[in-house]
């Protein structure tokens, strides 16, 4: 059994084990516990196995990531979006699990993973580095993947880059579609400003707080949504380092409401030529599907689903059209 080091300045002093399955009581931090205490709890809402890992990259120091399923089946990874951690995937797993192995890294700066500072980076490759380095650990080399929002950008560039993925699945409108960002996300890339406006969203009832950033960005219907989801993000404000790292992402994606290159690869996006599949809610509020449609018109061998009535996290809304769609294209 290795032991992981500290991963980072920022990234608080726990020291955890790789290559076990964790519980709460193995995080040193009591913020760090708080939240691995409420990702138990989220998972056992939706009473599937799924455990709690982590291993040691060189790019950004310790990467957590949950895993399950069929130990037997084809590797799936799930990449969670800007603001969300791995956990957000946890509705969808029981429609996977059965016939994949499911891993569902945090990306650093958000869940259990380091939150390494993102400024001065080469965005491009640091944005995947950690997961090659996963990858490699786990000695898997080309996974199914599913990507939500800034973890659409990331499945994109491994497939671009890398040609690490087998079948790509965007649910929600990926980044890497479009050189617009909403006007919040703009004025979160400017220096000083983000951290104000950060403060400001901060303020209040934690939990209250998610709830409301849940519903005015990522979903219409809450309905479905269980109360430990949101005490799991309020808990993941208080992570050691989490402020700084993410309020570094969000000046490296662009200088003054201008936004990062990386936002705007459709030219490249249309050569991917693995099997693809765009879903995509009515109300998404990065992007509506008039702008992700014509980029997969171009695409070799992609589809598109539209989904009336959800948002930028469809599998969160009620029912399980969701899970229909992304169970049934990783089956063909």
């Amino acid at each position: 059994m290795r032991t992981a080091p500290d991963s980072s300045s920022m990234s608080g002093s726990t020291t955890v084990s790789e290559d076990c399955a964790l519980s709460p009581d193995d995080w040193s931090h009591p913020a760090e516990r708080r939240y691995a205490d409420a990702q138990a709890r989220l998972v056992d809402h939706y009473d599937h196995s799924v455990e709690s890992r982590v291993t040691e990259t060189d790019a950004a120091g310790r990467v957590h990531y949950l895993v399950g399923g069929n130990q037997d089946g084809d590797p799936l990874l799930l990449l969670h979006g800007v603001g969300t951690p791995a956990a957000t995937w946890l509705p969808l797993v029981p429609a996977l699990t059965d016939e994949y192995r499911v891993y569902a890294p945090d990306r650093p700066g958000l869940g259990l993973s380091a939150a390494p500072s993102y400024r001065d980076r080469d965005l491009r490759s640091f944005l995947v580095a950690y997961l090659l380095e996963l990858l490699d650990d786990l000695a898997i080399d080309r996974p199914h993947v599913a990507g939500n929002s800034h973890g659409g950008l990331q499945s994109l560039l491994l497939a671009i880059d890398h040609d690490r993925v087998d079948r790509l699945q965007l649910v929600g409108a990926p980044g890497g579609v479009s050189r617009d960002l909403p006007l919040l996300f703009r004025l979160l890339t400017v220096r000083g400003l983000n951290r104000v406006l950060l403060w400001l969203l901060s303020r209040g009832d934690p939990v209250e707080n998610a709830r409301q950033s849940m519903q005015r960005v990522n979903v219409v219907d809450a309905a479905a949504i269980p109360d430990v989801f949101y005490e799991l993000l309020a808990a993941g404000q208080d992570l050691p380092g989490r402020p700084e790292s993410q309020r570094s992402l969000a000046t490296a994606q662009g200088s003054y409401g201008r936004v990062h290159p990386l936002f705007d690869i459709r030219d490249e996006i249309v050569g991917i030529d693995c099997p693809t599949q765009f879903v995509w809610g009515t109300e998404d509020a990065f992007y509506p599907p008039d702008v992700g449609r014509p980029v997969a018109e171009k695409m070799p061998d992609a589809e598109f689903h539209e989904l009336p009535g959800h948002g930028h996290t469809p599998w969160l809304e009620p029912g399980d059209e969701v899970a229909g769609l992304v169970r049934g294209f990783f089956d063909n």
